[in-house]
């Protein structure tokens, strides 16, 4: 798979120090209006260097002169490690590092080889026997206070530390949902960076009720699966001990792409695992229920990403049979979850849902646009063609509410998918597959492993598997 190659930087010396960085400056502040995190390091001959970490413009460090930072020391890989700065779901920026060097990076005094660690302010990273680097955060101060208790400047919080069996959970976010939230921890046995999800726990709930998310995903091992490690709970919450994605999520790298749109070939990888991991889930009888690019984590960052599917909260078991509990987000739900949703005496099953919503993601990582959520069109109902029944205001699902735009759920139950000519004419077969994907009847439309033998995806079979064992063994 081809990947784009690494961008031009622009080294700018000082009397004191180097500033090793990318971005245009803005001329009212000294540091470049993209500038999220700076890596501090002194070299052998005490010359002070600074190296400027922009969002979606990695840093290279090694001893090949085409890298962004050249340490010339035979200890060094020609290219040691990558630093990345991407936006995540939460709003917030996350900085990671990914070793590539064969002797690996030390972080805070440990050990850390051919894998990608997420780093806060005052991290220290080491290449043996050569350079450290500390990893300062740059947080644009709030532009006044809040009340006439601030500090000036405004303080910064404290990183705080819980110890929950061997690992030692920290109040640094990765994200948050309704009923969760992710944080960073550390696996202190093997000193390994691990996402602690802390689910809130209801007065009425039973241990074993809110346990089924971690049921389902303890027997579960894929690639393409956002991995269990353990789980714990107290009188207040659930802790689930995942593996730790450092890329982000799919919505935010898909944004971040001019259009918000992914070149064909990028998107054909992407849908080839995330169909690959749904085959896995659907032949094992198990419905994620709220597939979304939101729940879609990149394992390191970078093109041409390993994804895993995450957040099973809304998963079922025994998916081939039908239920009345509508669940997942309303634009990305098929017809006859829609209709379930505004009639309690219908139902629906979930992998069909689950291969509707995988043609949704399908759909906006090629045109950069969903084929339902858009704006208003002139002359187009506001209203259902039919009225929903009564009591339909108990259904339960996540992240919508009822007051869901009510031309999405009709344009899904009434509507066609439109593939505007000017875009899909040039991929006939991926308009192909992804109206496969989008049929309206669930018994026609095509499961995850029929859209795996779709000639969009076998006429290049070879180069996608290579690919995707050769990332699986580097991630």
């Amino acid at each position: 798979m081809p990947t784009p190659s690494s961008s031009r930087t622009i080294t700018r010396t000082t009397s004191r120090s180097t500033l090793i960085d990318e971005p245009r400056h803005d001329a009212s502040t000294a540091i470049p209006v993209t500038i999220c995190a700076k890596f501090v390091t002194t070299t052998r001959t005490d010359h002070k260097d600074a190296l400027l970490l922009s969002v979606d413009k990695p840093l290279t460090i090694g001893r090949s002169p085409a890298c962004s930072y050249v340490v010339p020391d035979a200890v060094v890989s020609a290219l040691h490690c990558k630093l990345y700065a991407v936006r995540s779901s939460n709003g917030g920026v996350i900085i990671s590092c990914h070793d590539c060097s064969t002797n690996g990076l030390i972080l805070n005094g440990h050990r850390v080889r051919k894998t990608s660690v997420l780093l806060m302010d005052g991290d220290l990273l080491e290449i043996p026997s050569s350079q450290k680097f500390e990893c300062i955060l740059l947080q644009k101060e709030p532009e006044q206070k809040v009340n006439i208790f601030d500090p000036t400047p405004p303080r910064q919080p404290s990183l705080k530390k819980k110890r929950i069996d061997c690992y030692l959970v920290t109040s640094h976010c990765l994200g948050s949902g309704s009923f969760a939230t992710v944080h960073l921890a550390m696996d202190t046995s093997a000193f390994k960076q691990v996402a602690c999800k802390c689910i809130k726990r209801k007065v009425s709930d039973k241990v074993d009720k809110i346990r089924k998310e971690v049921d389902i995903l303890l027997n579960l091992s894929h690639p393409n699966i956002n991995t269990v490690r353990a789980a714990t709970h107290d009188d207040n919450f659930l802790y689930i001990f995942l593996e730790l994605c450092t890329g982000g999520d799919l919505f935010s790298y898909i944004v971040s792409h001019p259009d918000s749109q992914l070149c064909q070939a990028e998107a054909k990888y992407i849908m080839y695992q995330l169909l690959k991991g749904l085959k896995y889930l659907h032949d094992r009888l198990i419905s994620h229920r709220d597939l979304k690019p939101e729940n879609i984590l990149l394992h390191s960052p970078g093109p041409y990403p390993r994804i895993q599917i995450a957040d099973f909260g809304l998963a079922r078991p025994k998916a081939y049979q039908e239920t009345f509990n509508v669940c997942g987000t309303v634009s990305y739900l098929p017809p006859e979850g829609i209709l379930a949703l505004d009639h309690k005496h219908l139902s629906y099953v979930g992998m069909p849902s689950d291969c509707w919503s995988s043609g949704v993601i399908m759909y906006i990582m090629l045109a950069g646009t969903h084929p339902f959520d858009y704006g208003k069109v002139d002359g187009e109902s506001e209203y259902y063609s039919y009225m929903a029944s009564e009591g339909c205001e108990d259904s339960q699902y996540s992240q919508e509410s009822l007051q869901t735009d009510q031309l999405v759920k009709r344009r899904i139950v009434n509507g066609e998918v439109e593939f505007p000519r000017v875009l899909w004419d040039k991929m006939p077969q991926a308009r192909d597959l992804c109206g496969d994907l989008l049929i309206y009847d669930p018994l026609d439309r095509a499961t995850a492993q029929t859209a795996l033998r779709h000639p969009w995806l076998t006429a290049e079979l070879l180069d996608l598997e290579l690919a995707y064992r050769s990332r699986i063994g580097s991630d």
